[in-house]
Parts: C-alpha cells; structure tokens; sequence
C-alpha cells in the first residue's frame, strides 16, 4: 500500500510537485501551464512594442551618460591603442545636440533623416569644415561605459573611435521620446578640421577640462516638454544644455524585462529541480519529448522577447 507524505494530502500541493500515484507532473509544469505561460510571455512582447504607440513617453529607459565620462573612455581606448587623445570641439558638439534634436522631432533613428539630411549636413551648418567626419550613434543605455563598450565591442563603430584620420570630437547626450520610448540618445562625431583650429592646436588636455568645466556637477531629473537651445560661452560649450545626467521614467523597461526574464527563469528553474528531485524519489517517468519540446518553445520565447526588448542599440 503506497504511503502519502502528510504534505501530499493538501491537493494545492500537487501544482508544484507531481503526482506519484496518477503519475502526472506538476500542474504548473503541464502542457496547458507551459502553453499559457507562452501566451504570457507573447502578451507582454505586444504590451510592451505597442502600449508606447498608444501612451507615448509611459514606457522607457533610465540612464545615467555624462559627456565626461563618454570623452575620458574613448580618449582612454585611443590611447590604449597608441593614439593621440582627442580634442572636444564646440561645433561638433552643437552639431552632435541638433542631430538628436532632429531625431526626436522626425521620430527616427537611422543616420539619415527621412527627409534626406545626411550626419555631414549638421556638421557643415556649425561652419565646421572638415577634411574627414564620422558619426556614432547609441540609445537605450544605462551609463557612458555600457555606451562606450558597445561601440568598442562593433568593428565599424570602434574603427570610428580608433581612426588617425580624427583630431576632433563631440558629444550630445539629450533626452526624450523616440518611438513612443522615453530614451536618452547619444551622438558622438568625429571631425578633422581642413584647418588646424585654435583646439585643435591647443594642449588637448587642458581645452577639454577648460569645456569640461561647465558640465554642471547636480543631476538634472526635470525633464522639459521642448529641450532647450544649446548656448555658448567664452570657456567653451555649456555642456549642461547637452547633457542631462539623470532621466527618470515611469516604468523603466530594462527593469520590468529583468524582473520578468528572472522571475519566469526562477520559476520554471526551480520546478523543474523539484520536480526531477520528487519524480526520482518516488520512481516517477522522466519528461516525454513532448514535455522538452513546450519546454523548448518557452525557452525561445524568453530569449526572444529579451533580444527585442534588450536596451542598448548602436548605429
């Protein structure tokens, strides 16, 4: 006669293990569990890609970028590789503020602008000719490491930092709505004056801590309904009116997707170990093909859900 636990007399407890009279597995590891746990995962995707086209400015993602921070990494990886740091140039800078300001208010994200205005267009109208330019792009980070480490870790983005062909650089880091999201771009330019400017020919160190001194040291959370102008100064670029060092939100999507991936993770993990665990005590069959194959498309939902929600884009 087969003896029960005295744990095993409550019904609710057969959801979490299995059942080693009938057999079964534990109800929230069935067939109908793990195809509604799909359906979840697949309603939250939709929720989270068309509740900003809805409710724009609800959903985004929180950061942390200091223009900086952004200028000391990418001097530190030039120099690391032998290069000459670069120089913070104002009319790259303006330039670099006014392409994301024309991003947010043309809702794109592409280098080229839906009305044809190429990157080299924003750089001309500061008066800033070059001889070479090039452009980065990121969204969607958290801090200026993640942002930087993302250009090191794409070839096309790293030779950009990593090019003799660059004396100069700037930098604007402007908040905003960006398909419905309330995201912080980041646009980085490069720039090779035809003539030498009075920057370039400086000692590097010195003008950059010169223009650096104006990056305001409080942490700007008010976020404006229009950003404003950037404004000049005899020092150099107010960098307070590119750089906004805080960016609060009202739901953060990289937190939500965390709490979502580890709290589904945890779930699924530690049935699974409890129910190999009770199902070898008590001699129960291990998962058909058919179990492993919900399984499976679980698995490719989670992952496919944090690949299209994962913060952190380049271009």
């Amino acid at each position: 006669m087969y003896n029960t636990l005295p744990i095993e007399k409550y019904m609710f407890i057969h959801n979490f293990l299995p059942h080693p009279v009938h057999r079964t597995r534990a109800r929230l590891l069935s067939h109908r569990a793990l195809m509604m746990y799909n359906f979840l995962l697949i309603l939250f995707f939709i929720i989270t890609q068309y509740a900003p086209k809805l409710y724009p400015g609800v959903l985004g993602y929180a950061s942390d970028i200091k223009v900086s921070e952004l200028l000391n990494l990418t001097n530190k990886k030039r120099t690391s590789d032998g290069l000459p740091a670069l120089t913070l140039n104002e009319a790259l800078s303006k330039a670099a503020y006014k392409k994301a300001q024309d991003m947010f208010a043309k809702d794109y994200w592409a280098h080229v602008s839906p009305d044809g205005i190429e990157p080299w267009d924003f750089i001309l109208a500061e008066k800033y000719d070059y001889s070479y330019a090039g452009e980065n792009l990121a969204k969607n980070f958290n801090s200026s490491k993640e942002v930087v480490d993302a250009w090191i870790s794409s070839p096309s983005h790293k030779d950009n930092m990593i090019s003799k062909n660059y004396d100069e650089i700037g930098f604007a880091v402007v908040n905003g709505t960006l398909d419905g999201y309330k995201t912080t771009l980041v646009v980085q330019f490069f720039g090779k004056p035809r003539t030498p400017s009075y920057l370039a020919e400086a000692d590097k160190e010195t003008v950059n801590e010169k223009i650096l001194e104006s990056v305001s040291e409080e942490s700007e959370t008010e976020i404006t309904a229009e950003i404003p102008k950037p404004v000049g100064s005899e020092s150099g670029l107010n960098l307070r009116t590119l750089s906004y060092e805080s960016f609060p939100t009202l739901i953060d999507v990289s937190a939500v997707q965390k709490i979502v991936g580890l709290t589904f993770g945890g779930f699924i993990s530690g049935l699974l170990a409890v129910d190999i665990w009770y199902s070898k005590k008590k001699s129960i069959p291990k998962f058909t093909g058919h179990t492993l194959a919900h399984l499976s498309i679980l698995a490719i939902a989670v992952i496919g859900i944090w690949l299209a929600l994962s913060p952190g884009k380049i271009l």
